[in-house]
């Protein structure tokens, strides 16, 4: 993604963009070495939960449950209403679409949990590669797009993988470790971003997707110390 893109963004999702949301700053994580130990090891499990499941929404789903994010933890998509963008060289080659030859639709979401933005996705699928009902699904509701192409038992090919966020700095473990203080943390609004292939089972690629995942995933308190 290029960097103007990034920006933009970073400020399409910032909390004041998004009445009623949440703050991005979580001020029950401190900015201490051994919160941010605890928050890099969460973002590992995070990334690693999403980087071997075919379905983030799914992922998300499970995440939310666990850590209390809402009182409902059911993720659901809310359409972006944004200019289309075109799908990047790579994805598109992985996808073996010509986009003279085969409609390429957009789809542009937010998956949410309460109030919590979780991530952006955008989508780049070929309609004829799927199912009249779920273009119809696809085009008519917010219905996230794993969802919707669930009875295609696909399969999902990475193509990169970003960590936008590190808690802890590069070569932490070759210098002295700085104990911190007790001031709040502040969260980044981005920590991944992942770029996949889906495929069908018999192996078709249908869908290209850019999933960009926000720190309101750690809005919830830190484990007490004994």
């Amino acid at each position: 993604m290029a960097g103007h893109d990034m920006i933009h963004l970073m400020q399409d999702i910032s909390p004041a963009r998004r009445p009623g949301a949440t703050t991005q700053t979580a001020s029950c994580w401190h900015n201490t070495a051994i919160h941010r130990l605890m928050l890099t090891a969460l973002l590992n499990t995070l990334d690693n939960a999403l980087l071997t499941t075919s379905s983030a929404t799914r992922t998300l789903e499970e995440w939310s449950r666990a850590h209390h994010l809402a009182a409902d933890p059911t993720v659901r998509a809310v359409r972006v209403t944004s200019p289309e963008r075109s799908c990047p060289a790579e994805l598109l080659a992985a996808l073996a679409c010509s986009e003279k030859n085969e409609t390429l639709r957009y789809r542009h979401v937010r998956l949410m949990c309460g109030d919590l933005v979780l991530s952006e996705a955008e989508n780049w699928y070929i309609p004829t590669r799927l199912s009249p009902a779920m273009n119809t699904e696809l085009e008519t509701t917010d219905t996230p797009f794993g969802r919707v192409v669930a009875q295609l038992s696909f399969t999902r090919r990475l193509i990169t993988a970003e960590r936008l966020w590190a808690p802890l700095p590069d070569g932490w473990e070759l210098t002295p470790l700085e104990a911190g203080n007790a001031t709040p943390l502040t969260f980044p609004p981005l920590t991944l971003r992942h770029q996949a292939v889906l495929h069908t089972q018999p192996g078709v690629p249908f869908s290209a997707v850019i999933e960009t995942y926000t720190s309101a995933a750690f809005q919830f308190p830190p484990p007490d110390l004994h």
